[in-house]
């Protein structure tokens, strides 16, 4: 098998667990309709992947990964702020099967039972906040605020995020949270521009 084959085997993997963590939750989510579902073995699986546990943390990373990629492309306080907000919703969804709102709320459900995976959500969350506020200090050069204040605004963002995701899945249209995103975080980013050029 090439490398090419692999690495496109462990994505489609990762993105079939993806749908199955969100159609049943983590607890009940079965590797053998992983498995199924891509026409491979369950045993081929366990060739990429220790655990159903290893598997989660794989898309966690990759999905880290991609909000710093993201975080970095993204000017959050020049040009049309409304616009760089939309822009940064739709691309962080734009290769996110169907129906993965409900991946979030039923993670966040699992981890409010599962002990190990609540410590892994919380420090994924706090690798977020992290970069959210280093993002946001590196776009604030003048009068910054305290680290506290910048961990406090980077949560906000970060249950907002998560939010829309849970309304999605009660019924409320992508446009609705796409649109919720955009005005919120621009009235929260023009606010705190003002607030920078009241203290020069």
């Amino acid at each position: 098998m090439s490398r090419s084959y692999k690495e496109d085997l462990r994505r489609r993997i990762l993105r079939a667990a993806f749908i199955e963590f969100g159609k049943r939750g983590y607890d009940r989510a079965n590797l053998d309709d992983v498995a199924r579902s891509l026409g491979i073995s369950r045993g081929t699986i366990y060739i990429y992947f220790k655990s159903k546990q290893n598997i989660f943390e794989a898309i966690s990373t990759q999905m880290l990964q991609r909000f710093r990629r993201l975080m970095k492309h993204h000017e959050w306080t020049r040009g049309d702020i409304a616009a760089t907000a939309r822009s940064f919703y739709k691309e962080s969804k734009v290769n996110d099967p169907r129906g993965s709102e409900k991946m979030t709320v039923e993670i966040l459900a699992e981890a409010s039972r599962n002990r190990e995976l609540r410590k892994q959500r919380l420090t994924i969350n706090k690798k977020m906040q992290r970069m959210i506020a280093d993002a946001i200090q590196s776009e604030i050069r003048t009068r910054p605020r305290t680290g506290k204040e910048l961990r406090e605004i980077a949560l906000g963002a970060i249950a907002l995020y998560n939010g829309l995701d849970m309304l999605r899945a009660l019924g409320y249209s992508e446009k609705e949270a796409e649109n919720a995103w955009t005005r919120t975080i621009s009235m929260i980013t023009r606010s705190e521009m003002r607030r920078m050029e009241n203290k020069t």
